[in-house]
């Protein structure tokens, strides 16, 4: 009876072991996926620049989140890159008037052929109000305008949209995000970090189907029918 009772304790902790071995394969097997794929991240990103010429756009749009992006975006709309502007996401404290002086532009532009929207609180808002805005305006081929970082995450919110149009990436790079040699700052890899977090994220949405902005809204009359008005976090 000990000799049973004992073989079948070792059998008992050799499975055990095994489990053991086996899950530190996966969590070393995910790792090593989880940092080759942010090393291809960083690449792509890196490798981002500005075309040396566009053609055939005749809209652009800009995602807020610096006035560096707003102005390179305005300068194109000026050099007559495109027919109209979107700028996507603006703060409600902010007007047409304050983001011609801003971006040191015409106030005439402002009021003929730039459009503002307010509603957009995060990257799955401003490609919907994008792809409303372009079929809007019978815009077919846009300007994309963000942060270098954010562009990937971007264009596959923008694909994702019903009716997309066609989409020109234009990056903005800033230097204090990256060294002279191209590599990543301090500051730069952390930003690269947590946009490769979120770029995982949308996949894996879009992969299995979740209706995000339905989510949010259904969110927002929830808290607004308990009495609870507010905005959800972008």
């Amino acid at each position: 009876m000990r000799k049973s009772g004992g073989k079948t304790g070792g059998k008992r902790r050799g499975r055990a072991k095994l489990a053991l071995v086996l899950a530190l394969l996966v969590l070393v097997a995910g790792g090593a996926y989880l940092a080759g794929g942010f090393m291809r991240f960083a690449q792509e990103v890196a490798a981002l620049s500005t075309p040396a010429s566009i053609s055939g756009a005749d809209g652009i749009v800009v995602l807020t989140g610096g006035s560096q992006r707003v102005e390179r975006a305005v300068r194109l709309l000026e050099r007559g890159e495109g027919q109209r502007l979107l700028i996507s996401g603006v703060n409600p404290g902010t007007g047409p008037l304050s983001l011609s002086r801003l971006t040191s532009a015409d106030p005439a532009l402002f009021e003929c052929c730039v459009d503002l929207d307010y509603a957009a609180l995060d990257t799955v808002g401003n490609a919907e109000a994008t792809v409303s805005w372009a079929r809007e305006h019978g815009l077919r081929r846009l300007i994309l305008v963000t942060s270098d970082y954010h562009m990937p995450r971007s264009m596959i919110e923008l694909a994702s949209v019903p009716d997309a149009p066609a989409v020109v990436p234009y990056p903005v790079s800033l230097e204090k995000l990256w060294r002279p040699d191209g590599a990543p700052t301090r500051l730069g890899l952390r930003l690269l970090a947590t946009e490769y977090a979120k770029v995982l994220a949308v996949k894996a949405r879009i992969a299995l189907g979740v209706d995000y902005a339905h989510m949010r809204a259904r969110q927002i009359a929830q808290h607004s029918s308990a009495g609870h008005a507010g905005t959800p976090e972008p």
